[in-house]
C-alpha cells in the first residue's frame, strides 16, 4: 500500500503540513529533527522495554496471581484501579528519572559540541530553539509511557479484570503530563547551565531532594513556625499541606489518589501528619472510619487545595524552569 493509499500516513502527512504552515510553528522543524534523531537511537527502545518490565509486568502479574485471588475470595469485582495502585509507586519515582535522562543534554550538549552556534546561525531564535527542543524531547518521553500503558491494556483486555476506562485514562493523562513536566524541568536547566554534566547534576540533585526530603519539609516548616512564631495547630497543618502540594511528585500522587478514591479531600488527608485534626479542625468536617478507609464527611476543601490548584502547582514545574531557562539562555554568551 502506497503512502497515498495508507489513511494513517495520509493523516500524519496532513497534520505535518498543517503544523508547518502554522504561523506559530517556527520551532516545528527543530522538534521534528530532535524527535527523529533521538527515536533512531536504540536507548529509547531500551527505555520502552524497561517501562514494560518495571511499569506493566509486575502489576499485571500481581493482579492475576495475588490481588485477583484476594478480591475473588472477598466477593468483590477486580478492576484496573487495583493496577493503578500497583503502578503509582513505580511511576512516581521512575518517570522523572527517565524524563531527566531524556532532557538534560538537549541544549547543553549542543553548546559543548559547538553545534548550537550552527543552529542559531539558521533563521531560528533562541526561544524557538528552546520550544522545539521541549516539544521534541517531550514526545520522546511519552514513548516509553505510552508503550507501557498500551502493553498493560493489551494484556488486561482478554482477562476477567474489568477495565475502569475513566480512571485508567485519567491516570494515563496524569502520568503523561507528569513526564512532560519533568522533561521541561530538565530542559530548562539544560538551557541555563553551560555543560551537560552540570545540567545532569543539578537535575538529579533537585529530583533526589524532591523525592527524599521534600515530604518532610512541610512538617518541619510547620513545627519551626509553631516553636518560634507561636502558630496554632490548624495553621501548622495548613503550612504542612500547602508546602507538600508544591512538590510535583506529591501533586502527581495526590491527583492519582483522587482519581482512585473519587474524593479530593481523602487524597489530601494522606499528605498530612494528623488526618483527624485536618478533617475536623481545618476542614470543618467529621472523620469517620469505614471499610474503605477514613472518610471526612461534611467538609469543605479550601480553594488552594482543590483539584485545579493542584494541577496548577504541578504545571508550575513546567512553566517556571522553561521561562527561567529561556531568560538565562537568551542573555548568555555562547
Amino acid at each position: 500500500m502506497s503512502a497515498e493509499q495508507n489513511p494513517v500516513k495520509r493523516l500524519l502527512g496532513d497534520i505535518d503540513t498543517s503544523i508547518k504552515n502554522s504561523e506559530f510553528a517556527d520551532w516545528y522543524p527543530i522538534s521534528k529533527k530532535e524527535f527523529r534523531d533521538t527515536v533512531r537511537s536504540p536507548w529509547i527502545w531500551v527505555l520502552s522495554f524497561i517501562f514494560i518490565v518495571l511499569f506493566a509486568l509486575p502489576a499485571v502479574l500481581g493482579l492475576y496471581f495475588n490481588i485477583g485471588q484476594q478480591f475473588a475470595e472477598a466477593g468483590a469485582s477486580l478492576t484496573t484501579d487495583a493496577y493503578v495502585r500497583f503502578a503509582l509507586p513505580i511511576a512516581a519515582p521512575l518517570l522523572p528519572a527517565v524524563a531527566i535522562v531524556i532532557g538534560y543534554a538537549a541544549i547543553a550538549r549542543e553548546s559543548e559540541r559547538g553545534s548550537l552556534k550552527i543552529l542559531l546561525s539558521l533563521p531560528y531564535t533562541r526561544g524557538e530553539l528552546l520550544a522545539g527542543k521541549f516539544v521534541g524531547r517531550s514526545a520522546i518521553t511519552l514513548i516509553p509511557v505510552t508503550v507501557g500503558l498500551l502493553t498493560t491494556l493489551l494484556v488486561l483486555l482478554p482477562s476477567e479484570i474489568e477495565i475502569a476506562w475513566e480512571s485508567f485514562l485519567l491516570f494515563a493523562l496524569a502520568t503523561m503530563a507528569y513526564g512532560v513536566v519533568f522533561t521541561a524541568f530538565a530542559i530548562g536547566l539544560s538551557a541555563a547551565l553551560k555543560t551537560a554534566r552540570r545540567a545532569m547534576a543539578a537535575s538529579l540533585g533537585i529530583y533526589v531532594y524532591l523525592q527524599v526530603f521534600w515530604s518532610n519539609l512541610g512538617a518541619g516548616l510547620g513545627n519551626l513556625l509553631s516553636d518560634h512564631a507561636n502558630i496554632d495547630q490548624v495553621t501548622q497543618l495548613h503550612v504542612e499541606l500547602f508546602v507538600s502540594l508544591l512538590s510535583p511528585i506529591a501533586s502527581y500522587r495526590t491527583l492519582v489518589q483522587e482519581i482512585l478514591q473519587g474524593s479530593p479531600i481523602r487524597s489530601r488527608l494522606l499528605l498530612t501528619s494528623s488526618p483527624q485534626v485536618t478533617c475536623e479542625e481545618m476542614l470543618g468536617g467529621t472523620l469517620e472510619v469505614t471499610q474503605a478507609g477514613a472518610e471526612c464527611t461534611n467538609a469543605a476543601l479550601p480553594p488552594q487545595y482543590s483539584t485545579i490548584a493542584v494541577i496548577a502547582y504541578l504545571l508550575l514545574w513546567l512553566v517556571v524552569p522553561l521561562v527561567a531557562g529561556y531568560y538565562v539562555f537568551e542573555n548568555k554568551d555562547l
